[in-house]
């Protein structure tokens, strides 16, 4: 016996006979819940050796692609039989059963596929939105790590490099005037340039003379 998920429950069960052609392959039961097809093979007992129940295949009913069945209407060396098509393991499987009422497992397989399909279609539909959303946020998450609303100013001091970055409002003067260009964060503290104290004429750090009016820089 089949051990069914939380919540499936078993719609139809029968002993049957797996048939290829018009030869037997194998006798056992056959299940069909409101969730899977499910065909178990026998078990046999021998003198020296057992061999326990096994199952054959377990076909999701929304996997299912197709139902035929065979009725006779008079049984004279003819089985009635159901064929089921499916998919399982991304292959087309055929499997035919000889059925007691293969009318009535047709109709109750038909009703619950048609469910099945419907339910799975709304369940990737899910997902694909879940996944949608999920990028959306990874992207806007991303979006947060860079630098957005900042600008990267090089301001220059003599004798090295360094690099100040200031608040984008303050830089197009949407803040307040008196920290119009504050720096945010600086790695080197902005030096005042060098003047002579004489003419005020900007001078090299190295210089020792004005190159103006000759003023000792010392």
């Amino acid at each position: 016996m089949p051990i069914y998920e939380v919540g499936e429950h078993e719609l139809l069960k029968e002993d049957t006979t797996l048939i290829r052609g018009d030869e037997e392959i194998s006798s056992g039961t056959l299940y069909l819940s409101d969730r899977r097809i499910i065909y178990e093979r026998k078990g046999k007992r021998g003198v020296f050796k057992a061999t326990s129940p096994q199952t054959v295949f377990d076909v999701k009913l929304y996997d299912v692609t197709n139902i035929t069945t065979a009725v006779p209407r008079i049984k004279v060396m003819t089985k009635r039989t159901i064929t089921v098509e499916f998919m399982q393991d991304d292959r087309k499987e055929t499997a035919r059963f000889e059925i007691d009422n293969p009318k009535e497992w047709e109709a109750t397989m038909r009703r619950w596929i048609e469910d099945s399909k419907r339910i799975r279609a709304e369940e990737l539909r899910r997902l694909d939105d879940d996944r949608h959303r999920k990028e959306v946020e990874m992207a806007r998450a991303k979006a947060g790590m860079t630098n957005i609303g900042m600008v990267n100013v090089d301001v220059k001091a003599p004798g090295r490099d360094s690099e100040k970055i200031f608040d984008a409002e303050e830089i197009t003067g949407s803040g307040s005037p008196s920290n119009a260009l504050a720096p945010v964060h600086s790695s080197v503290p902005i030096q005042e340039p060098k003047r002579c104290k004489k003419c005020g004429e900007i001078l090299d750090y190295d210089a020792k003379f004005c190159p103006v009016c000759g003023t000792s820089v010392r």
